[in-house]
């Protein structure tokens, strides 16, 4: 590690004069050559100056790639090798780790390919490269030796470079560049030099170039500013508070101000920072809403997102995906709702319909070819044409145009076109962001076409896959206009200057930062070498000289912590020992006033019970309305269901599920026993056939059941996975009727009948799965079921099940009728939970009256009047209109229900405890 000692320093006062006179100025990282170049712009301003020459700020980085440049298209310039870009260094990388022998065992190429790049960059930053095969390298240092000489060997060949060689190439030839030198370099902002900086800062020095430099500690005037340390419950608090006293900062204060956020650990926290701080600073959620103007946030946060994470680029990936390859259903459902396809805003209501609808038959993955079948066996050439026109034309496009392998410009040219085919980026007018993130995409496309500078040839696959990696590995932040609170981590906050300033996230376990040394450079190297993050000591070194110039970077400095830990234990954490020695104060919790609070003070609320709905038209009534008998069953368990489900037909979205779920697998239970049983019809003839027959015929049966199923999920019930049901079914089914043959004489009279019920004012179509004639001429109404049921759940005033009472009581069959019975079809659980006026109809089932729930009931008679009476009052209350949300029992009713969120239980259910704890008060 070098310091910035061994050049002259400078004050910032005296920065300006020379950026005046022309003076060139480098930074360690682009956000400060910005900051530096407003802050100049304030000065020239501040001095009443109308115009003033561009100030010449940039990175070091962009310093010696400008001098490459400028040498490479010099008109007497020397023959300088192609410089790589970072991800053609990555595939290379990546192409050499692959081929060798120890890439074959290895599962994340692409991670490794990434390590050892750092270390290489690493190797030659600090200038380590000839002792990496000192002493006794271990296996990731051998390997790392291994690759590191491959690739500097194809590099030389193809006379290459890269960025961690292109300092040590000017440095070489820099007197020989027929160039514009550098006259006068001041360096802002930099605490430690690598050695390789260094040795380049001292050659521009011997080529004439005056070198100064502007220490960190040189820089800020508030090294006595206010100083406070606070602790909050959690980090969610901390941010909150951080949040509020930012907007605060900038609310009081007349005139512009500069607010800085240090998080250490930005990219874990981002998503929740972003979060709360736009909650704060724009409250109202009305800018939440699909197309609200929303309007510019007051802050910024450095850390910009992976390019894969903005909906346009995923649009652009999934439709090159889907071209050859399966994606999980879910990425796919996005991609067919999107703007960004053409037809995206014209057919945006009839996709989403279309979506919901592909969703019931759809798998977990999938592929162009099905998504097309589904979309079109949904109705999606009627509704959607625009949409199957594009995925018809993709389906052309790769069995005609598609090349199984070639260049990467080749390929390019091929996502360019896939592209425009699905019409890409959309008819509507793209916004700021979205259209700086389209220009993104094509500099990106732009790039992978450049790596035949390195791999030649690829697969589409393949280049699929690199594409995406080179996203994924992009971070891309819009441009946005200046905003008064900067969200920063550790590095983007070094050499910045603030008003206010609050670091937050001090605490012992995140600072300082743990060491991270290069798995493959020798450690005992790093440490020699001095790297910040190579060891446990440089890396509190490091992290003491960050936080010294935190303390100066601002008037008024603010270090948090928070007491616990965000995991699940939630352990308590302790302040950072770097900070333990600034005085503790009491945590500040502010206020905002909420929306809710300005709206009850500028108006007068009145209170609305809107749990009743206009009630159902008769006409409607009378015509049976969908849904069948779980109209009644939704109604007891809780009126608010039933009117959400039934009336207004909401449903949730079926997710896609490999395989048959429960609800498949019941529906072939039901038909098998249908079908077998229209062919047995009664007891006698089930016993009279013999077991290899019987097996014949379930056989039979299950096939016949499986393939009508196949017809709607075909991808599920594949050959192999059919054959595997079809033994269920049997082995299922076969155990259910050594159940059957308990019984004593019956005779199956009806299976799978369709009815219409009427119940009051009210018509349910219904189907009944079973009903069985006894030797007496009395009838048994039985419903299949594959899960254990009680007796009890036909019971009450809300029945859990009042399905079967229901077909008791409403058919003209009532008279005969003399029970009603679950059959549960469960392997280790089969048998009746049945209601019957005689013991012994069933195996195993008592009489009515020793039933818990009908002991009241003097008569079956009586029973069921009582069903009569409770069934039309279900039914009278759902016409009427009746939505209260009124769970039969809170929580097991809701445990299940997918209204949850439209009702709002758990806010009702809070604000009722609120309001009798008052009363009791």
């Amino acid at each position: 590690m070098s310091d910035s000692s061994q050049f002259p320093q400078v004050p910032l006062t005296e920065v300006f004069k020379r950026i005046n006179a022309g003076t060139t100025v480098v930074t360690p990282n682009r956000r400060l050559a910005l900051a530096l170049k407003e802050k100049f712009d304030q000065d020239q301003i501040g001095r009443n100056r109308a115009v003033w020459y561009s100030v010449d700020v940039l990175p070091l980085t962009a310093l010696i790639e400008r001098i490459y440049l400028d040498a490479l298209y010099a008109a007497q310039s020397l023959r300088l090798p192609l410089l790589l870009s970072a991800s053609q260094e990555q595939v290379l990388w990546e192409s050499i780790i692959q081929s060798s022998a120890t890439g074959k065992t290895l599962l994340r190429i692409a991670q490794t390919a990434q390590l050892a790049r750092e270390a290489w960059q690493l190797a030659h930053a600090w200038q380590i490269t000839d002792h990496l095969g000192d002493g006794y390298p271990n296996e990731d240092g051998r390997a790392f030796l291994n690759w590191a000489s491959v690739y500097q060997e194809i590099t030389r060949s193809n006379w290459q470079t890269d960025r961690a060689r292109i300092t040590d190439l000017i440095v070489e030839h820099y007197e020989s560049f027929d160039i514009k030198k550098t006259p006068s370099l001041i360096c802002y902002g930099f605490d430690i030099f690598t050695p390789q900086q260094n040795v380049f800062l001292r050659k521009l020095a011997a080529a004439g170039c005056e070198i100064s430099v502007v220490a960190l500690s040189a820089q800020s005037p508030h090294s006595s500013g206010v100083m406070r340390r606070m602790e909050y419950p959690s980090s969610r608090d901390e941010t909150h508070q951080a949040a509020l006293w930012a907007r605060s900062k900038i609310v009081e204060a007349d005139h512009a101000v500069r607010v800085g956020i240090v998080v250490p650990a930005l990219s874990s926290y981002r998503n929740v920072l972003m979060r709360i701080f736009a909650t704060v600073m724009h409250p109202d959620i009305r800018f939440a809403l699909p197309g609200a103007t929303r309007p510019v946030a007051p802050f910024n946060v450095s850390l910009g997102l992976a390019l894969t994470s903005y909906p346009l680029i995923d649009a652009a990936l999934v439709s090159l995906a889907l071209l050859d390859q399966s994606l999980a259903f879910h990425r796919v459902s996005h991609w067919l709702r999107s703007p960004f396809l053409a037809g995206g805003k014209a057919e945006m209501e009839q996709r989403a319909l279309l979506d919901a609808r592909i969703c019931r038959n759809a798998e977990p993955m999938i592929t162009l070819e099905r998504l097309f079948a589904l979309a079109t066996q949904a109705g999606g050439q009627t509704s959607c044409p625009v949409l199957l026109r594009c995925l018809s034309a993709l389906m052309e496009f790769r069995q005609t145009q598609l090349p199984q392998s070639g260049s990467h410009s080749t390929f390019a040219q091929v996502f360019l076109k896939v592209l425009e085919i699905v019409g890409f980026p959309g008819e509507r007018s793209l916004d700021s962001i979205e259209y700086q993130t389209f220009e993104k995409w094509h500099a990106l496309v732009a790039d992978f076409a450049t790596l035949d500078h390195v791999v030649a040839k690829t697969s589409y696959p393949e280049a699929i896959g690199r594409l995406k990696r080179i996203a994924g590995d992009t971070l891309f932040q819009p441009e946005t206009p200046d905003v008064p609170i900067q969200i920063l981590g550790v590095l983007e906050a070094a050499g910045m200057e603030f008003d206010h300033l609050w670091i937050m996230g001090l605490s012992d376990e995140q600072w300082p930062l743990r060491a991270r040394p290069n798995p493959f450079l020798p450690l005992e190297l790093q440490r020699s070498a001095q790297l910040p993050l190579g060891s446990v000591q440089e890396s509190l070194a490091y992290c003491r000289r960050l936080t010294q110039g935190w303390l100066s970077a601002a008037q008024e400095v603010i270090l948090s912590y928070p007491k616990f830990s965000d995991d699940r234990d939630g352990h308590e954490l302790k302040p950072s020992p770097l900070i333990q020695s600034i005085t503790e104060n009491k945590p500040v919790f502010l206020t905002m006033e909420q929306h809710r609070e300005r709206i009850i003070q500028s108006c007068e609320l009145e209170r609305i019970e809107d749990d009743q709905a206009p009630p159902l038209d008769t006409e409607v009534a009378g015509q049976g309305i969908k849904g069948g008998t779980s109209v009644l069953k939704d109604y007891a368990a809780c009126p608010f269901r039933a009117w959400a489900r039934h009336r207004l037909r909401i449903a949730n979205l079926e997710v896609p599920h490999t395989g048959l779920n429960a609800m498949e697998r019941g529906v072939l239970v039901h038909q098998v026993l249908a079908h077998l049983w229209r062919q047995l019809k009664t007891k006698e003839a089930l016993e009279a056939m013999a077991d290899c027959d019987l097996d014949g015929l379930l056989e039979r049966i299950a096939k016949e059941a499986a393939t009508e199923m196949r017809q709607a999920r075909p991808m599920a019930l594949s050959k192999r996975f059919a054959q595997i049901e079809q033994r269920r079914l049997v082995r299922l089914v076969r155990e259910w009727l050594n159940e059957e043959k308990k019984r004593d004489h019956f005779t199956v009279i009806a299976t799978e009948e369709k009815l219409s019920i009427q119940v009051g004012d009210l018509v349910l179509n219904a189907r009944l799965d079973r009903v069985d004639e006894l030797t007496s001429g009395q009838h048994i109404i039985i419903d299949y079921k594959t899960r254990k049921q009680t007796a009890q759940s036909m019971l009450g005033e809300r029945p859990d099940e009042p399905q079967l009472p229901l077909y008791l009581v409403m058919t003209k069959a009532q008279q005969d009728t003399v029970g009603v019975a679950f059959a549960a079809v469960k392997r280790g659980e089969m048998g009746f939970a049945a209601i019957v006026r005689d013991p012994d109809l069933l195996p195993g089932v008592k009489a009515f009256s020793q039933v818990n729930g009908c002991k009241q009931f003097a008569t079956w008679e009586d029973l069921v009047a009582a069903w009569h009476r409770h069934l039309t009052n279900l039914a009278a209350g759902f016409c009427s209109g009746d939505a209260k949300v009124d769970p039969k029992q809170y929580p097991v009713t809701c445990e299940y229900c997918d209204m949850q969120l439209f009702c709002r239980i758990h806010e009702r259910i809070d604000e009722r405890a609120i309001a009798q704890d008052s009363e009791n008060a």
